[in-house]
């Protein structure tokens, strides 16, 4: 409006000026009319160029104009760009997938060419090893009987004392430094001093030393003390029972150097209060190696259906089984076989030496004995053990290196 003013004084100035040059009347009136026509078709002009910039800025701004040209409402951002819809005003676009900078977010793409998705499943690989030293001919095997005493297990203990020669007699033959301990699936319910004393005394009766004394006595002394009665809890927790029994006899049972067979007989399903898993790695904090555990059970795999009373299944069993790399046996099929079995696979432990964790690739083990790599060994799948070649087993006192790979 300041614009306009000033255009009409400079438009008055100049008619007067003109007014002034004139002498005549009739020129004065013409002059006038024409300075009046003239201003009026300049000032009309004036005031449409003004209103149609008005309107152009009302098109463009509305009530978002800056007073520099830019615009930040709608999609354009004054300098070519656009913050609405997709547009980030670089060229880029924050909808959909893209990032702005050429990248993805959506799908499996980071926008800097690398991808979070699910398709890389490459596993992390470490190394470790194991060590150990060749004992000689006394190997030493810990063994505990995990055995139900609850109301239904009265010739399933029968049968374990009938069979017990032709459990012990690998064991006699190779003169192998055991040990053996009994329990309950209720142990978690039995304790104090006067109940340690026992569990201690039935194992100072069942060893090796026991056995070469009067091994007639010995195995009388097994028969009854495996007979453990059943008038036990009803709600069997095998697992845990052999977790309580250790712990409670670390110091006088667990031996750091020997291998620890824990053997569960039951007719029903375990209902230990923690999984497996746990009552495994507490075990294997106690021995320094898990790979020195070895877990049978010989369950009732006949009957899988539970009752109101009495619940069936032997899946937590066969789980503590399966992490140990030992194995599952029917308790209602050939029970001598299965006695057999567990003790000659106990037996056959004592000559290999198990490895803490399972290898990811077997083919890239390396043994050292002594510090030197040695090739007269095989690996054991089945037990996850080193077994040297017969003739090449190293001599009493040799330390053996066991290097190999496993997935973190």
């Amino acid at each position: 409006m300041e614009n306009l003013r000033l255009k009409q004084l400079m438009m008055m100035g100049l008619i007067l000026l003109a007014l002034s040059g004139c002498q005549e009347e009739e020129f004065y009136e013409k002059d006038i009319d024409g300075a009046i026509e003239k201003f009026e078709r300049e000032n009309r002009t004036i005031e449409e160029d003004d209103e149609a910039e008005q309107t152009n800025a009302e098109e463009d701004g509305y009530a978002d104009d800056n007073g520099d040209g830019s615009n930040n409402g709608g999609s354009d951002n004054g300098d070519g760009s656009n913050n609405g819809g997709d547009d980030n005003g670089d060229g880029s676009d924050n909808g959909g997938d893209d990032n702005g900078d050429g990248s993805d977010n959506g799908g499996d793409d980071n926008g800097d060419g690398s991808d979070n998705g699910d398709d890389d499943n490459t596993p992390t690989i470490i190394q470790k090893s194991d060590s150990f030293t060749q004992s000689g001919k006394r190997a030493k095997t810990d063994i505990l009987w995990v055995v139900d005493n609850s109301g239904s297990m009265a010739d399933e203990q029968q049968a374990l004392a009938d069979n017990f020669d032709t459990f012990i007699k690998d064991f006699a033959e190779k003169d192998i430094d055991f040990q053996m301990g009994i329990t309950t699936t209720d142990r978690m319910l039995k304790g104090g001093p006067q109940h340690l004393q026992y569990e201690r005394d039935v194992v100072q009766k069942l060893n090796s030393e026991a056995m070469k004394k009067n091994k007639k006595k010995f195995i009388k002394d097994f028969k009854n003390e495996i007979k453990v009665g059943i008038k036990g809890y009803g709600f069997e927790k095998g697992i845990e029972s052999s977790y309580v029994y250790l712990a409670q006899n670390t110091y006088t049972f667990n031996r750091d150097d020997a291998y620890l067979a824990i053997v569960y007989v039951s007719d029903e399903r375990d209902q230990s209060n923690k999984d497996p898993e746990y009552y495994l790695n507490k075990m294997a904090n106690m021995k320094g190696n898990a790979g020195l555990i070895r877990a049978y059970s010989i369950v009732d795999m006949d009957n899988t259906v539970s009752s109101q009373y009495v619940l069936k299944g032997y899946e937590r069993y066969k789980k503590m089984s399966d992490s140990t790399n030992g194995s599952v046996a029917n308790l209602y099929g050939d029970f001598h076989a299965v006695i057999q079995n567990i003790a000659s696979s106990i037996v056959n432990l004592t000559e290999e030496f198990p490895l803490s964790s399972r290898p990811y690739n077997y083919t890239e083990i390396i043994v050292k004995v002594n510090g030197f790599e040695s090739v007269e060994w095989e690996y054991i799948e089945a037990s996850n053990t080193i077994k040297f070649l017969p003739g090449a087993a190293p001599a009493d006192g040799s330390t053996i290196r066991v290097i190999y790979n496993v997935e973190e």
